[in-house]
């Protein structure tokens, strides 16, 4: 009998129910995969690396004889240690005028197992004899090359013909970007290629010579202690800088990734799983509340409490296994597509995703828990109450003056209605904070969600349209002299505006943070790179100090007139260390930079006016004439079209647009299933009072006035709370988000708040109309006998 009393509850309101399922199945949609997706980095990540043999360690020099690494090996705590070179040459593909770009890496093929080894795919070995290269499977399948294909090059100026013998992936370049500046893989334009030291050597100027080192610890070496050691070793070679693993730039993306995949997978699911806790507890009070009656005739019949609980219960077991069977199911489903996209970006072998009866039942029983959790909750009080008792109706709450009777012009506005509805909210405070809080929590869901997508646009298109204003960056493969760069460039012609940049690896430190950073140097009335402050307004570098972005203040902890410390391999003075004073905390969304004015910097340095970056404003239609010009060019390492960029950020965008919409959509079905249930709830509990109104002569519209003019205006106070709490949203996302690639700023606009108010406000009407289709099916005399 209990079980036909429980599927008629809930065929009768199932709307709700299905509501209250719809939010846990997102919640456990979202926590499966996200959970199976990051296993799946995580599983791919450390057997990838474990397999290639990834350095722990690495080191960039300007020059070291190749015959020096063996004096390298004897450093205590050192398991193995390479020697490689690396050198980024252009490649010629016929019919692409656009710069595309190899990353030559070094290495030796009678090595059984090197330092950050290849997996390769398909090919054959190398030969230390020929012109052979393997390359990365990424630039192989997006350039449409075919095995034993020849490409050209250029290094040093003079056209190289490689044969591609083999194709695979390295755990050095998961994430392969050409530069800090690159935002995402471009596997088109940039690639790497893996190449037999013994005929790289022959292509350069720095006959057997290296420029990178890399090495792994023993399995009791610190890194630190390593880093002491070797430093003094290599400073005399040009040392440049030198990391462990986890500041390695592919590493970092990849490790941040997997950190905010696993804070998103929990936080999230723990939100929707909430909600829904909270819904599922509201409705089983209520209905306990509305069947008092019905429990007492139960107990006066002979049932047990642990019965009684056990029915109420199998409500929320119920909610609990389809919720966790449907969430579980689809998170699997999705897990697929999520993985095949993080392959999009990130270059690992085997990842993939298959089904996983573990995440499923891993969805239903966190789903079960929750459920169980609320439903014991919500319906407790069937322990407390005696059969005489539960048929009797709950005492009449005591009427009295509302505090808003007391303002006599309010009060004297509202109609017959709005004076009960604004009396029935102060009488039952804790309903009226439920729909205070569910539309609080609307309205910030959809405001976050929307403002993720505004920041976005304003992280990405900032930078390009309102800092970096130039319409040509060219890229240098060396400092050099900046009087004579500069005027052999100016004469170009359309070449409007020049000016120089020098961008200088240097660690900072300040008290006991430090971080390795490149510091830009540029001129002190500079228009093509713009510094803004929070507010909009122009900053200028200045003869002294340093300026930070806010990411690395946090980092270092510094503020505005702290003094920190300066340290660079590219100062004269192999011991350089400066100490400069912190003149302003500037916004940066793309990378973690500090500024200085540029000749207060080579005068720091003491290297003279070098320059390794210019930017040049030009007419657009001589941009072509000058790629031509310096197309071959030994000294330039890169000639970067602003308006390209932009285009390719507009398509990045467009990708990065579906998955904004997803999370508004599921913010739209969140909010309106706490506001449907809210309505819904309200009639349901309600129906003998409305009942009682039509009997006393009003019409079901009138009666409909009453609930929607109380929703109304708890729904202002709803969407005014909504405002901080939107704002408390998008710090925390902020916080969880930023790394130092970008920085997620937390500050929303006014359209933030027009799509939240406009997508509640239309969530509460619908929502209205539901309780208005009840309202006229409510049957006056039954409603009225149910309670006899």
């Amino acid at each position: 009998m209990l079980w036909r009393k429980m599927l008629r509850d809930l065929k009768d309101n199932r709307g709700s129910y299905i509501a209250c399922i719809i939010v846990m199945v997102i919640g456990l949609m979202v926590f499966t995969t996200f959970s199976m997706v990051m296993d799946n980095l995580n599983l791919s990540k450390d057997t990838f690396y474990f397999n290639q043999n990834f350095a722990d360690g690495f080191a960039d020099i300007q020059a070291m004889p190749y015959s020096k690494i063996e004096d390298l090996r004897n450093i205590e705590g050192i398991r193995e240690i390479q020697g490689r070179l690396i050198k980024d040459v252009r490649v010629l593909i016929p019919g692409r005028e656009d710069n595309i770009y190899l990353r030559l890496v070094s290495t030796d093929p009678k090595i059984d197992k090197p330092v950050n080894g290849v997996a390769l795919e398909r090919g054959i070995s190398l030969d230390e004899e020929k012109m052979n290269i393997w390359i990365d499977n990424n630039f192989f399948a997006a350039n449409g090359l075919e095995l034993n294909d020849e490409i050209q090059i250029i290094a040093e100026g003079k056209k190289r013909s490689l044969s591609i013998v083999g194709v695979g992936s390295s755990p050095e370049f998961v994430y392969a970007m050409r530069t800090t500046s690159d935002l995402f893989p471009k596997p088109e334009e940039f690639g790497i290629a893996y190449m037999p030291y013994k005929v790289m050597e022959g292509l350069f100027q720095e006959r057997a010579t290296v420029n990178n080192i890399v090495f792994t610890l023993k399995a009791d070496g610190q890194y630190k202690n390593i880093e002491d050691l070797l430093k003094p070793e290599l400073e005399s070679y040009g040392l440049l800088t030198m990391y462990p693993r986890k500041d390695q730039a592919s590493n970092i993306i990849l490790s941040t990734e997997l950190e905010q995949l696993k804070n998103m997978g929990t936080s999230l699911p723990l939100l929707f799983l909430s909600v829904a806790s909270v819904i599922l507890y509201i409705m089983l009070k209520r209905m306990i509340e509305n069947q008092r009656g019905q429990i007492g005739v139960m107990k006066a019949l002979g049932y047990t409490n642990r019965e009684i609980i056990a029915h109420y219960m199998s409500y929320a077991l119920v909610i609990g296994l389809a919720g966790g069977l449907l969430g579980g199911v689809l998170g699997v489903a999705l897990a697929r597509p999520f993985t095949n996209m993080y392959q999009m970006y990130f270059n690992m072998p085997d990842l993939s995703s298959g089904f996983s009866p573990a995440a499923i039942i891993e969805g239903v029983l966190l789903g079960l828990v929750f459920a169980l959790f609320a439903g014991y909750r919500g319906c407790r009080k069937v322990l407390t109450l005696q059969p005489a008792e539960a048929m009797r109706p709950n005492a009449p709450i005591a009427g009295k003056a509302v505090l808003l009777e007391k303002i006599e012009f309010f009060w004297n506005m509202l109609t017959v209605q709005g004076k009960m509805a604004v009396r029935n909210m102060f009488r039952h405070k804790g309903r009226s904070a439920f729909i205070i809080v569910g539309i609080m929590f609307a309205f910030a869901l959809l405001g976050s969600c929307w403002s993720m997508w505004e920041l976005s646009e304003q992280m990405l298109f900032d930078q390009y349209e309102k800092v970096e204003v130039y319409d040509v960056k060219i890229s240098l493969n060396r400092p050099v002299d900046q009087d004579s760069v500069e005027r052999e460039l100016k004469s170009f012609p359309g070449v409007k505006r020049l000016e120089s940049k020098a961008e200088i690896p240097a660690t900072l430190k300040y008290k006991w943070n430090k971080k390795d950073v490149v510091i830009l140097g540029l001129p002190a009335d500079s228009e093509l790179h713009r510094i803004s402050d929070d507010d909009g307004n122009r900053l200028f570098t200045t003869p002294y100090g340093i300026m930070l972005s806010n990411r690395l203040a946090q980092l270092l902890g510094a503020e505005v007139g702290s003094s920190i410390i300066f340290e660079s391999m590219m100062a004269k003075d192999p011991d350089f260390r400066y100490e400069l004073e912190v003149t302003a905390i500037v916004p940066q969304y793309m990378g973690v930079n500090a500024y200085m004015d540029l000749e207060y910097l080579q005068s720091v340095l003491n290297q003279g006016e070098i320059v390794t970056t210019l930017m040049l404003s030009m007419d657009q239609e001589k941009v072509t004439d000058l790629r031509t010009e310096y197309h071959n060019s030994v000294g330039i390492s890169g000639i970067e079209d602003r308006n390209k960029m932009l285009m390719q950020l507009k398509e990045l965008m467009a990708t990065y647009s579906a998955t904004i919409y997803i999370m508004l959509l599921i913010g739209i079905i969140v909010g309106f299933a706490i506001i449907y249930n809210s309505s819904v709830i309200t009639v349901s509990e309600r129906s003998r009072e409305l009942a009682s109104m039509m009997v006393l002569g009003m019409t079901s519209k009138e009666v409909l006035s009453v609930v929607t003019f109380e929703q109304w205006f708890l729904s202002i106070f709803g969407m005014l709370a909504g405002i901080p709490l939107t704002k408390l949203l998008l710090v925390a996302l902020a916080q969880s988000l930023s790394n130092d690639v970008y920085s997620m700023p937390s500050s929303f606009g006014s359209m933030t708040l027009i799509v939240g108010f406009v997508i509640t406000v239309a969530s509460i009407w619908i929502a209205q109309r539901a309780a208005a289709s009840k309202i006229k099916a409510l049957h006056i005399a039954d409603v009225l006998k149910a309670g006899e």
